[in-house]
């Protein structure tokens, strides 16, 4: 600052001396011009006398002006770095080249316990502990003799040890870098306490050591969950028919059914009972939600609902008595639409109902699928005492009923479009597959395919029944 100072200082003086010189000649040349040489030697010099006078006045006050104006530069600039140094977070302390204390900032009387008074004129070795503070000059002397730094220029660091004025000894980083002062060399110190950084430190790694061994920790607990998760989801699995040869003596109809979950246990489910010498139960359900709750539903549904089949005969008495056993436990809130009916080898006549689930598709009258009629019903679970109602259609040689899930038809691809009731009613009646396992593997086919490997996010069930014989009349 100061040689800027005085570079600055000196560049105006010859701008003045320049200037006076200018000034000067042109005043004499003036002068000639003027007088034309009448002037006696002694009035000559008067003038001269008088005007370099004037001009000396001027430059000697345009001079002072300007000290002035260079001091107060100087002293607004070395109370802006005193607020600077003064403000700092970190503790500063300015030494000269005897490690004699010029400054300290109120951080590092704060960290050091000391007064500004107590430690200004001070060695700075005060602030050491042996035997840091028997070194410290030999350190400064070395420098200023050999200019070989150890830890003084920019990013330079070095640990060690502070002691405060109670006698604590705490650790420190120190940064120490070579300034001007007054002519004379001079060290400023930028300390930073690291007893806390390190507790810090110590606990952060603790803490990352237990994450470490938390992960390992939940890893291994839903490695042991999915293991349960695949033993409970085949242990719903096996709650399915998966054998469809059970009636191996019935060659009157030919049934298959299959049901994918979204994930490893689903809320979907099927059944399929010979409920007579010559009836045969059918039903597809979907509870409502996903994963291990809607499983745990599903699975109660499915005991209540194969008790009562095979007491009732009738589709909508069969909802109604399993609605009423859903409602009387159902803290959950978990609903479940079913669609059931029971078929009539003899008479080819299926009666039906459903609880708020997607129509039974079937071809009677031509190979064309077409959607059932069914009543409006709520779903089960929900209402006590709910209403349901049965209709009935009629197959002949060949027909067949389907039933499904909303996880069919809701099937999506990259587009966002869905598989819709519309494609699968197409593919099941231009389908030239002669049996039902057949078929549902080929809607199973068209729907991966249309989905082309976007997540399935519903559950996906199918149940088809195939009529192989020619009814009997009145029967």
């Amino acid at each position: 600052m100061k040689n800027l100072l005085r570079r600055s200082l000196s560049v105006q003086l010859l701008i003045i001396f320049l200037s006076t010189v200018l000034l000067m000649t042109g005043y004499e040349t003036l002068k000639e011009i003027y007088f034309q040489g009448m002037l006696t030697l002694w009035e000559s010099h008067s003038i001269t006398i008088i005007v370099t006078a004037l001009f000396a006045i001027g430059a000697a006050l345009f001079m002072r002006r300007l000290a002035n104006k260079l001091v107060n530069e100087a002293n607004e600039a070395k109370s802006n770095i005193t607020y600077v140094i003064e403000n700092l977070s970190d503790a500063v302390i300015i030494i000269d080249k005897h490690c004699i204390i010029t400054m300290v900032n109120s951080a590092a009387t704060q960290k050091f316990g000391y007064t500004s008074t107590n430690l200004i004129g001070l060695n700075v070795n005060i602030l050491m502990p042996e035997p840091y503070a028997g070194e410290h000059d030999g350190y400064i002397k070395n420098y200023l003799i050999t200019k070989k730094p150890k830890i003084i220029g920019k990013d330079r660091h070095r640990v060690l040890k502070g002691i405060r004025a109670n006698g604590e000894i705490f650790l420190m980083d120190l940064a120490i870098n070579e300034i001007v002062s007054n002519g004379q060399p001079a060290f400023i110190g930028t300390i930073r306490e690291l007893t806390e950084e390190r507790r810090v430190d110590a606990e952060m790694r603790r803490l990352r050591e237990t994450e470490k061994k938390m992960l390992v920790y939940i890893e291994n607990e839903l490695q042991i969950i999915e293991n349960e998760l695949q033993i409970a989801g085949q242990i719903q699995a096996n709650m399915l028919t998966t054998n469809f040869l059970l009636y191996p003596n019935c060659k009157e109809f030919d049934v298959f059914a299959l049901m994918a979950p979204a994930s490893q246990m689903g809320g979907d489910f099927y059944d399929i009972l010979l409920v007579d010498t010559n009836k045969v139960f059918v039903a597809v359900g979907d509870v409502t939600g996903k994963g291990i709750s809607a499983a745990l539903h599903m699975a109660e549904c499915v005991a209540y609902l194969r008790t009562i089949a095979l007491r009732e005969s009738k589709p909508h008495k069969i909802l109604q008595k399993l609605n009423n056993r859903l409602c009387e436990n159902n803290s959950s809130g978990m609903y479940i639409t079913l669609c059931c009916g029971i078929f009539n080898i003899d008479t080819g006549e299926f009666i039906y109902s459903s609880a708020g689930h997607a129509s039974p598709l079937a071809n009677t009258d031509s190979e064309c699928f077409e959607s059932a009629k069914i009543p409006r019903a709520i779903v089960l679970g929900f209402m006590k005492d709910a209403k349901y109602n049965s209709m009935s259609l009629q197959l002949k040689f060949g027909g067949s009923i389907f039933l499904y899930s909303d996880g069919v038809t809701d099937a999506e691809n990259k587009k966002g479009d869905l598989f819709s009731d519309e494609k699968l009613l197409e593919i099941l009646s231009t389908s030239q597959e002669t049996n039902s396992q057949n078929l549902i593997e080929r809607v199973k086919t068209e729907i991966d395919n249309f989905s082309d490997g976007v997540n399935q996010t519903d559950d996906i069930t199918m149940l088809c029944f195939r009529y192989l014989r020619s009814p009997v009349p009145n029967v």
